[in-house]
């Protein structure tokens, strides 16, 4: 039997989950009988913010393991990852703009897994979440099923098929950092909640895992099939559209016209925005695209600075999810409504309505350089004609 530890690291999803979700224990890799690809299981594989991931020496039969040595075999493979959020992770200038305002390690540590310095430079920089990250550990090539084939050493990790492999880097606390002016984070709840949205979601029940939506099947040159590794996510508008529907009616009242909407999950696996705390959908109505008559309605994650009483201490505040509009992914709730009123009298016009994916508040964004078009990203559109005189939708 060998073995191979790395430091043991412990993901603490929040207290609804944790009874379920087992420790991250050490990797420890099963060699069969001789000549056979050794087995391994996915435990404490990523430390989760916590440190940097440790890939160790390079696999036999592997000079580096950097993106583009594996892109000698893997062209198509590598291809899809460079045009991925995975590999964009650091340099994204998104994400860029909001670390130089709170510039924590715990940020380095996701966006760029495998940096050594204070600051991430090289390859750890340019590839982000690259190949390595989730595909070596201890001279081997971790994969889901085994290769005779392979020119290097190589475990069979079949938890690489399981959504759990994708919580160690999307189901998460909040750090112990201080953020911007000292403010403090309830450690305790779930910065990132996306694993256990989808664990008690239908998706979860019925066994479609996250790789079935965010690495479907594609087909290689010559036939072969693999799972994309684009890791089509929420800026992907197809996916996005495929997740949810949205209904619009609309009636008339003494003070305006009051449009509702009716936001259903499709084929949804998490809550719609899942991820970042600052993810937010957007409804928005207007008379015929006139922006001075448009009205918004966000759906969102909120926080709030709460008072709270330290043993020893004096009073401090604690940043603590205060409300949660959200749509609930499938299984999990009702379809969300919400309504707005556009003031005033009804105008010879239709009604045009959107639904947005925003990365940022559009305040927030404001305040750090992100404009709109990179922001937000409109999913669904439509119009419906005024409603009549007597308040009756046509």
């Amino acid at each position: 039997m060998a073995r191979f530890a790395w430091a043991e690291h412990r993901l603490q999803p929040p207290p609804r989950v944790r009874s379920s979700w087992p420790s991250l224990l050490f990797l420890t890799a099963l060699a069969g009988t001789a000549g056979a690809v050794p087995r391994a299981t996915v435990r404490g594989l990523f430390p989760g913010g916590r440190g940097t991931v440790h890939v160790g020496p390079s696999p036999r039969g592997l000079a580096s393991t950097a993106a583009r040595r594996c892109a000698d075999c893997h062209a198509d493979i590598a291809a899809e990852w460079r045009a991925s959020m995975h590999a964009s992770s650091w340099s994204d200038p998104v994400f860029r703009t909001a670390y130089a305002v709170e510039p924590m390690a715990f940020c380095r540590n996701c966006h760029a897994p495998t940096h050594t310095g204070a600051v991430p430079a090289g390859l750890a920089a340019d590839d982000g979440v690259s190949c390595e990250v989730c595909h070596v550990r201890g001279g081997h090539v971790l994969a889901a099923s085994a290769s005779t084939r392979a020119p290097h050493a190589m475990q069979v990790v079949a938890g690489l098929r399981s959504s759990a492999y994708c919580a160690g880097c999307h189901q998460f606390d909040f750090p112990g950092d201080a953020g911007r002016a000292g403010v403090r984070f309830d450690t305790h709840e779930p910065m990132q909640d996306t694993f256990a949205e989808w664990r008690d979601s239908a998706a979860g029940r019925d066994g479609t895992s996250c790789q079935d939506c965010h690495m479907p099947w594609v087909d290689g040159p010559g036939g072969a099939r693999h799972r994309s590794h684009r890791f089509p996510g929420g800026r992907d508008l197809a996916l996005l559209r495929s997740a949810v529907s949205v209904e619009v009616s609309t009636r008339r009242e003494p003070a305006g016209t009051r449009v509702t909407f009716t936001v259903t999950s499709r084929a949804l696996g998490h809550s719609f925005p899942t991820g970042d705390l600052f993810r937010r959908a957007e409804l928005t109505a207007s008379w015929d695209g006139d922006a001075a008559s448009t009205v918004r309605a966000g759906l969102a994650r909120s926080f709030a600075d709460v008072p709270t009483s330290v043993p020893g201490a004096t009073l401090t505040f604690v940043r603590r999810q205060v409300g949660d509009t959200r749509l609930p992914a499938a299984g999990l709730g009702a379809p969300v409504t919400v309504s707005v009123l556009l003031p005033g009298p009804p105008r010879a016009a239709p009604i045009r309505w959107s639904f947005d994916h925003l990365l940022m508040p559009t305040p927030l964004a404001a305040s750090q350089g992100v404009g709109e078009p990179r922001n937000r990203l409109v999913v669904l559109t439509g119009a419906v004609v005024p409603p009549s005189p007597e308040g009756a939708s046509p």
